[in-house]
């Protein structure tokens, strides 16, 4: 398929931030990028002339970090981000389950709860959710994914009312008479999802399909997932398998890569009996990087910190392997051919993957390793500067300052805070930034990560003049977090994240163009239409 895209503001992403006017992609490729004229006369009998009438037009975003297959399911799950409350998420879960009729004995399962904004300033517990039904069995997920609570009916059946379990990391919340009261936090969690009835190979696909819709409408061509944490879906081989099925009918509408989430010995091992390792596959679904993650989220205080949480005495968060265990399979990994990623939230975390990482820096010098700390929220003095001088990739969460602001300065100090979240630090000294969304832990939308990325505010706006405004980016920056630096960390800049000759035929038009625009209005901006391959995977109807 030809298509040619004229009258725009076509922001290539290149070295030299070139502009130009016009556009053409045959064949999946980027075969000519210039002027009207040039282009025209280029690009013989185009099958669509695309008019964008002065609209911007830029490299389709890359989100470099979330949860695919979670965010797809999630979405038969009863949505309780908007809940004000435990009694809002009470009712919430009461007509979830009457509109989708779902029987006693049954399984109910819900995401997105967050104690941080309720009234009661606590967790829901079995307690709450007794309210909702005794004769189901309920689930219901914290929106960092890091907790979860359960009703009497569900440790019942999965008996862990009479024989709490004990949790080789993470943790069983337990009353004062020694009963589990529905809530586990951290590994714990996988306690119950690893109880829970797999999705299965068709399950797996079809919550594939519902995510990459949602995210191809938000101008999403590429993503780097992590499938395996989804305990619920079945075994790495069977969601493996769903995506090289998906992806030989051709059915994937986005580019996919998957991280590998395998934090146990056994688990890596299993996975090197196989052929795959980074860079396995195809156009559209590829092996990516192998994962691990060191600690919690900063919302429930599991974020690993070096000293103590200001808003709990003692506390210091949890880390989810020890560091010899950490750095001994991060090495396995690397020396079997996968590149290398991890969690890091809060600075313990974080110092732990640059010591994990440190030795094998040290043993390869001048190897383009490409190493990756994803988060990186917590960055106390100096440890933005081992980034640099280990030259490992600052992971960003962009979107994440925007609801974290309400919480930070409590959990670590005004001091801490201080050096958290500072995005422009890595900039500053010269570190590759990626960025993704941890879909569904927060917003999927690019353009609300680059709004919180420059602007600086909560998502009601304050305050006004941003929280800690230096460490603003310009939407040049946080664009190419969502850009090349994505592609740049997969090892993808060759073919993805600027709109080069050659490379994939991937963008996005918008219905402003936010370079320009006043920075307060980049979440007002929308998605008009993506390409991805040379072909339009999704339009609104306004571009004629």
């Amino acid at each position: 398929m030809k298509i040619v895209c004229v009258n725009g503001t076509i922001y290539t992403m290149d070295k030299e931030n070139s502009v130009a006017s016009a556009i053409g992609f045959e064949n999946g490729r980027v075969t000519v990028v210039g002027g009207n004229a040039t282009v025209l006369a280029q690009v013989e009998r185009p099958d669509r002339v695309i008019d964008l009438k002065g609209k911007a037009l830029l490299p389709g975003f890359y989100d470099g970090h979330l949860h695919l297959l979670s965010y797809g399911y999630s979405k038969r799950m009863a949505y309780l981000d908007d809940c004000a409350g435990i009694e809002d998420l009470i009712h919430s879960v009461k007509e979830h389950i009457k509109q989708c009729d779902l029987m006693p004995g049954t399984w109910v399962e819900g995401r997105g709860w967050n104690e941080g904004v309720y009234p009661e300033r606590r967790m829901p517990d079995r307690h709450d959710l007794d309210r909702i039904s005794t004769d189901h069995m309920i689930v219901l997920g914290r929106s960092c994914s890091f907790a979860c609570v359960v009703n009497t009916k569900a440790l019942q059946t999965l008996g862990m009312l009479e024989a709490p379990p004990r949790a080789e990391a993470g943790s069983v919340e337990l009353d004062a008479e020694g009963i589990p009261t529905g809530v586990f936090l951290g590994e714990a969690t996988h306690l119950v999802y690893s109880k829970l009835p797999q999705l299965g190979i068709t399950g797996i696909k079809q919550a594939v399909l519902d995510a990459c819709g949602d995210y191809v409408r938000a101008g999403i061509t590429s993503v780097d997932t992590d499938d395996f944490e989804l305990t619920r879906a079945g075994t790495f081989r069977q969601i493996l398998q769903a995506y090289f099925e998906l992806d030989k009918a051709g059915q994937l509408p986005i580019r996919v890569s998957e991280m590998l989430y395998l934090p146990t010995r056994e688990l890596l091992e299993d996975f090197l009996t196989t052929e795959y390792r980074t860079g396995y596959g195809s156009p559209f679904f590829r092996i990516g990087r192998f994962k691990l993650l060191t600690d919690g989220s900063l919302g429930t205080r599991g974020a690993a910190l070096m000293e103590p949480y200001a808003d709990s005495a003692g506390a210091m968060g949890s880390v989810m392997l020890r560091q010899k265990e950490l750095s001994a399979l991060m090495r396995r990994a690397y020396e079997n051919g996968l590149d290398l990623v991890g969690d890091g939230i809060g600075d313990r975390g974080i110092y732990m993957l640059l010591k994990a990482y440190e030795p094998l820096v040290n043993e390869n010098p001048g190897k383009d390793l490409r190493f990756c700390i994803d988060h990186s929220q917590i960055t106390t003095e100096g440890i933005i500067e081992e980034y640099k001088r280990l030259n490992v990739i600052g992971g960003c969460e962009l979107v994440f300052v925007a609801s974290d602001i309400n919480i930070v300065e409590g959990r670590v100090g005004l001091h801490r805070a201080s050096l958290s979240y500072n995005w422009k630090r890595f900039y500053d000294l010269g570190v590759t930034v990626t960025s993704g969304s941890d879909s569904p832990v927060e917003p999927y939308e690019p353009l609300l990560g680059i709004h919180a990325a420059v602007n600086r505010r909560n998502w009601s706006g304050k305050p006004a003049g941003g929280w800690l405004p230096e460490q603003r980016l310009s939407v040049e920056q946080a664009v190419r977090a969502l850009t090349t630096g994505s592609a740049y960390a997969a090892r993808e800049e060759h073919l993805k994240g600027t709109l080069e000759v050659g490379k994939y035929a991937d963008a996005v038009v918008l219905s402003e163009n936010i370079f320009q625009i006043d920075p307060a209005r980049i979440d007002q901006a929308a998605v008009l239409m993506t390409i991805v391959d040379g072909h339009i995977a999704w339009e609104d109807g306004t571009i004629e």
